[in-house]
């Protein structure tokens, strides 16, 4: 069944590139109609996975008319490439389909952004060689970089993209940049792990390539800022995954995943922070999504010890959890950085301090950033926590050293910060009480617009009551990433003893009861007494939205990260624009690769 989808998924990717270059020059009033074009593509996509893993056929692969003589692109399409394709299509889906109801500043750039970066996403995803996988990583952030603001904070975007395009194009150069060739045995193995570790990691925003990512954040709009929390993150975690995982050595030594999981450790530490410290909601959510990404880099270090060791239960539990973490990743960065842009577009800001009582006037939004927040942090019933709990089983196999113990505590911290988070905004933007007449006054968002946030709420929310069903869909990206199939599991009862589902019934059922016996035995009064005395003092006639010393504006939950001192030879870096540069020496050697290999 792979053979035909294939050539689709390609039609695909050519019609969302023609799509992005026509929406670029289309007057306004085609907006909703290129929305929905691109929105019925992308829907077609998922279609056309979604079969593709349920018919559990064999991987195909084909050769493009284009490139250099001999040397023809070449895609290929596995269990692995289906497996990421299937959220990244969803959440395109329900992106372009929000997109075309809901307008903004910039409509034309910011549609054929989105077109444009969702066809480089899925041509990276399906390339089957260096070449195409650089192009797709190119065309996909350069999309993102070209939707930002003018400015110093969108150019470290543009110098991730080229060190990740460099890594790729110097690791599969030696073996004549197709991955069939150098598939479990690359030439130069320590050389081809360094770039495969380096690459996509800047990309992914492990640390300490770290300080890009949430300055990209900010300088992007809304829909860019979802692109990046939930298209090109995804698509640096599948990079990773392809080339460590699946191109690499499986003889490599242990030792090789020390690098990783520090970094993954430090990442997810400093990502926790900054979600529960940063007083920007963009910049907040930016950081809960580096903590994913960091989550995800402990799992990759965990398989590789887990094949080094061949511990074939450590090495499922920390598969399943990194594909997991990849997918609430896609659905719940889009989600998040879409409900903040609504929020910024109706409030008038993403200052903390200036929100308050979203809940109220902005239900379908709340709704929206709560099943977000709730699939990052990892509560149970989040579409986070089976991950997570998996990537502690994985810990949990591991054999009895002192540094996976240090591992096993800095995800548990970073999983507590995410909940300071949580609660910070959550708690203070939603539910606190308004600060100001913009947020008193917000509206919702478009009822056209609805029905694509609550696709992907109920995505989020179906993903965490059934992980077991969810996870079925990745036994085949299993097996061919390790060469096992995962055990069994119910689709009712989770995975690896999770019971989602009585949980929950049983949650439901204790609170039912709960609030008709505080039904029935009649609430209290309220008490107005001053906030110092146990009560609620009401708004003098001066301070119509309340006395802000009594309002918590989510600064003393944990203070902000100290500035790491730069070298002050360092200092000129953010001012120099390194875009054009980069792609100029990654061209330069490329030409260089492709001269020595004909030589050869």
């Amino acid at each position: 069944m792979s053979d035909p989808i294939l050539p689709l998924l390609v039609m695909i990717v050519v019609a969302l590139l023609a799509l992005g270059v026509v929406a670029r020059f289309l007057a306004f009033g085609s907006r909703q109609a290129v929305g929905l074009a691109g929105a019925g593509l992308c829907g077609l996509g998922f279609m056309l996975t979604f079969l593709a893993l349920i018919v559990g056929q064999d991987p195909g692969s084909m050769a493009l008319p284009l490139g250099l003589p001999g040397m023809p692109l070449v895609l290929a399409f596995d269990p692995l490439a289906a497996f990421f394709l299937l959220p990244i299509f969803l959440t395109g889906t329900t992106s372009m389909a929000f997109a075309a109801e809901i307008a903004d500043a910039a409509p034309k750039a910011s549609l054929a952004g989105l077109a444009l970066c969702l066809a480089g996403v899925v041509l990276a995803i399906l390339a089957a060689d260096g070449v195409v996988l650089t192009i797709g990583l190119a065309m996909a952030s350069g999309a993102v970089w070209a939707m930002g603001d003018p400015g110093a904070g969108r150019v470290p975007l543009l110098a991730a993209t080229g060190l990740a395009a460099l890594s790729v194009l110097g690791a599969t150069a030696a073996s004549g940049f197709g991955f069939a060739a150098m598939r479990g045995h690359p030439v130069w193995p320590f050389l081809f792990y360094g770039l495969a570790l380096v690459g996509p990691g800047a990309l992914a925003g492990l640390a300490p390539f770290h300080a890009w990512l949430i300055p990209a954040h900010a300088a992007s709009p809304s829909r860019g800022a979802a692109l990046l929390s939930g298209a090109i993150q995804p698509l640096a975690y599948y990079v990773l995954i392809r080339m460590l995982l699946d191109l690499g050595d499986p003889l490599a030594p242990g030792w090789w995943s020390v690098p990783v999981l520090a970094s993954g450790l430090v990442t997810a530490l400093i990502g926790g922070w900054r979600g529960a410290s940063d007083m920007d909601l963009g910049a907040s959510l930016a950081g809960l999504a580096q903590r994913q990404s960091g989550l995800v880099a402990i799992g990759v270090g965990l398989v590789m010890v887990g094949r080094a060791a061949d511990l074939a239960g450590l090495g499922g539990f920390a598969l399943a959890a990194v594909l997991m973490l990849a997918a609430t990743q896609t659905v719940c960065g889009t989600l998040a950085q879409l409900a903040a842009g609504a929020v910024q577009a109706e409030a008038g800001s993403r200052r903390i301090v200036l929100l308050g009582g979203l809940i109220q006037s902005m239900p379908v939004v709340a709704a929206g950033m709560g099943a977000a927040l709730l699939g990052w942090v990892a509560l149970p019933a989040g579409a986070g926590f089976a991950a997570v709990w998996l990537l502690f089983q994985a810990l949990l196999v591991v054999p009895h050293a002192p540094w996976f113990v240090l591992i096993a505590a800095g995800v548990a911290v970073s999983a507590a910060l995410a909940g300071v988070a949580l609660v910070r905004i959550f708690g203070v933007a939603f539910l606190g009480r308004p600060r100001g007449p913009r947020a008193a006054g917000a509206m919702d968002i478009a009822r056209s617009a609805r029905p694509a946030m609550w696709a992907l709420v109920g995505v989020s929310v179906g993903i965490g009551l059934f992980p077991g069903l969810f996870l079925s869909l990745a036994d085949a990206a299993v097996h061919q990433l390790l060469g096992v199939w995962p055990d069994d599991r119910g689709i009712l009862f989770g995975w690896s003893g999770y019971p989602v589902l009585p949980l929950l019934l049983a949650a439901v059922a204790i609170g039912v009861t709960v609030a008709q016996l505080i039904r029935r035995s009649g609430a209290p009064p309220p008490r107005e007494a001053a906030a110092w005395h146990d009560g609620f003092a009401p708004a003098p006639a001066w301070l119509p939205f309340g006395d802000p010393l009594t309002q918590s504006a989510g600064a003393g939950f944990l203070p902000r990260l100290p500035a790491i001192p730069v070298l002050p030879r360092w200092r000129w870096w953010p001012r120099v624009n390194w875009g054009l540069p980069t792609l100029l020496v990654a061209v330069a050697m490329l030409l260089i690769a492709l001269w020595w290999i004909g030589r050869a």
